[in-house]
């Protein structure tokens, strides 16, 4: 129906490709994808124009591409609920975004299916259905069809096979990575760098000095990766030579290695970055240190000063003491307690911040409440500023009963979700629904869906499936999630209802008010002043789902001084919307744009 409507309203411009890409990406759940979209648009010719406002939300109202999409997203989480054959089916979609999700969905999905019933569709001509199957089968994938597809014209085989060789490990035999460190392709020979980078005891030391000189950067890199997992056999003169590679990622990773096994040199070196003037040089520096494995992130804190972490705690740029805090915590049962505990009462905001933050990571593997002091995190409750109440209320989530509850009843925020998210374990009502609440917030959404999912069989049924047709594909990746966990006898009909979105385009009752919100956010994007478009907003100010209220709000901002007298007062009752404060924030917003004063005549 979108093609043919096309056809009849545009014919001497763009190709009718282009055309229906730009439609579909109004649709997009990126900003500024959207508003590229909305501006090609306006170029080729404005609502109102060669095309109609009115035959615009026709097309966008009836392309199913992004509700097949979002069925796929949510599918891929619910793992063995989901029959195989049927995303196979959708694989053959006409739309090479809808295959590209559900190309994902599949590649999860498989990993629970039986092998049989993947292995047949190894031969499949298709690239994208051939990946997702290697994906799927991962360990249980042929290692000879893994290293065909090294070799396979397509990027996305390549990609995948890739991915495996890293994933088999002791699978592949030592030899063929041996061979493949002499591959032509660079892309090739980094992969088996990396991977005999895995094998401990066995990784070749001298093969991979060898490829520190490869003609290709990356190549190099892997080496000195692979090298760093050789521990006391890592060669520390080769590593030495690298301090002054022109390649300044090689330069690093060498570093990187040689604090693992407490190299002087290579210490002296992070010291000194650790120390930069500049807050983003150290913000990089640490950075750097964290990226990787929980293993290699241990052995580097291990060796470096705690003095200089304890230092860098107290950086006021805050980032610093945020990752610091990470490096602190991997200490684990020999992290400074006494030292961390005596940044609580610090003048330095971002020094309490960042010592909290420590404490809540060890929380999740130490019995917190055997090793500190209630008292002295219940001080930090008392804090002026709101960051270091919500940290303390994060750590105090790991003291079990003895948390005091009431007094943090006072604390729970409509814009965050931390105090709720305890007082909500404990039990109490007023966490749950403050949790509810943040579901139907623009910002909050997806940290309020996990939190909701600690609560196990708790965790209230209807706002998460309500949660599952928001326009955040994040969100309902989250929704799902807690859903598969907390409430699995529920999916076997919903699936169902997804699979007929995802194969045949109808919508069933779970994603329509999701078609709704899509629409409204593409015309928001387009800011065109059609009366078609106001008379939409004007409508979606009374629809039931909070987003579309949201999105109305937003798209009218920018229409002074178009907008009628009785919008206006939708918008005023929006300040009290008693569902979201992202619709009363929206709302306010365009009565700051459209009537100057009017939010202060309503506090009157």
């Amino acid at each position: 129906m979108v093609l043919h409507l096309l056809s009849i309203i545009w014919i001497t411009r763009e190709p009718m490709l282009n055309f229906e890409q730009l439609i579909q990406a109004l649709h997009s759940s990126s900003d500024e994808r959207r508003r590229k979209a909305a501006e090609a648009l306006r170029q080729h010719g404005e609502p109102g124009g060669q095309l109609s406002a009115e035959a615009l939300i026709h097309m966008l109202l009836h392309d199913t591409t992004p509700l097949r999409k979002a069925a796929a997203e949510i599918l891929r989480e619910w793992h063995e609920y989901v029959p195989i054959e049927p995303l196979f089916l959708a694989m053959h979609d006409a739309n090479v975004q809808v295959r590209s999700t559900t190309m994902w969905a599949l590649a999860d999905v498989g990993k629970y299916a039986q092998q049989e019933s993947l292995l047949p569709h190894l031969t499949d001509p298709d690239p994208m259905v051939h990946a997702a199957v290697l994906y799927a089968l991962g360990k249980r994938a042929p290692v000879a069809s893994v290293l065909e597809a090294l070799s396979a014209p397509e990027e996305i085989l390549r990609e995948a096979a890739v991915s495996l060789v890293d994933l088999l490990k002791e699978q592949v035999p030592i030899e063929q990575l041996l061979s493949m460190l002499q591959a032509k392709d660079a892309r090739i020979r980094a992969t088996a760098a990396r991977a005999l980078g895995n094998l401990g005891e066995a990784i070749p030391i001298e093969l991979l000095i060898e490829a520190l000189h490869d003609a290709e950067a990356d190549v190099r890199l892997e080496a000195v990766r692979a090298l760093a997992n050789s521990g006391e056999r890592m060669p520390g003169a080769a590593l030495h030579v690298l301090f002054d590679d022109a390649d300044q990622r090689i330069r690093q990773a060498a570093v990187k290695a040689l604090v693992r096994v407490g190299d002087p040199a290579a210490l002296e070196i992070i010291v000194n970055n650790l120390h930069a003037d500049h807050e983003w040089a150290r913000e990089t520096a640490l950075q750097r240190l964290i990226e990787g494995t929980n293993v290699e992130i241990d052995e580097i804190a291990r060796h470096l000063p705690i003095e200089e972490l304890l230092h860098l705690l107290k950086d006021e740029w805050w980032p610093v003491g945020y990752m610091a805090a990470r490096m602190i915590a991997m200490l684990g049962e020999d992290a400074p307690l006494a030292e961390i505990l005596a940044l609580l009462p610090h003048p330095l905001p971002q020094a309490r911040w960042a010592a909290l933050h420590v404490l809540a990571l060890l929380g999740k593997h130490l019995p917190l409440s055997e090793c500190i002091p209630i008292e002295s995190v219940l001080t930090a409750l008392e804090a002026e500023d709101v960051e270091t109440r919500r940290g303390a209320a994060e750590v105090l989530g790991y003291f079990g009963q003895r948390v005091p509850v009431k007094r943090l009843l006072p604390l729970i925020e409509e814009e965050d979700i931390q105090v709720a998210r305890v007082v909500a374990k404990r039990g109490w009502q007023e966490g749950r629904n403050a949790l509810v609440a943040s579901l139907r917030t623009r910002d909050h959404a997806w940290h309020a869906a996990a939190a909701l999912g600690e609560l196990g069989e708790h965790a209230p049924v209807d706002p998460l499936l309500a949660a599952l047709n928001t326009s955040e594909r994040t969100v309902r990746q989250a929704a799902s999630e807690v859903l598969y966990e907390t409430h699995p006898e529920l999916l076997p009909p919903l699936v169902a209802e997804l699979m007929e979105t995802l194969n045949s385009g109808q919508v069933g009752p779970l994603l329509e008010p999701l078609r709704q919100v899509l629409l409204v956010r593409a015309l928001v994007a387009l800011h065109s002043p059609q009366p078609a478009i106001l008379t939409w907003f004007d409508q979606s100010l009374d629809a039931p789902n909070w987003e579309v209220r949201m999105w109305a709000a937003f798209g009218l901002s920018g229409m002074t001084p178009l907008v009628l007298e009785a919008t206006l007062e939708k918008l005023r009752n929006l300040l009290d919307d008693p569902e979201s404060v992202s619709v009363r924030k929206a709302a306010c917003r365009a009565l700051e744009e459209l009537v100057p004063h009017a939010t202060d005549l309503h506090r009157e």
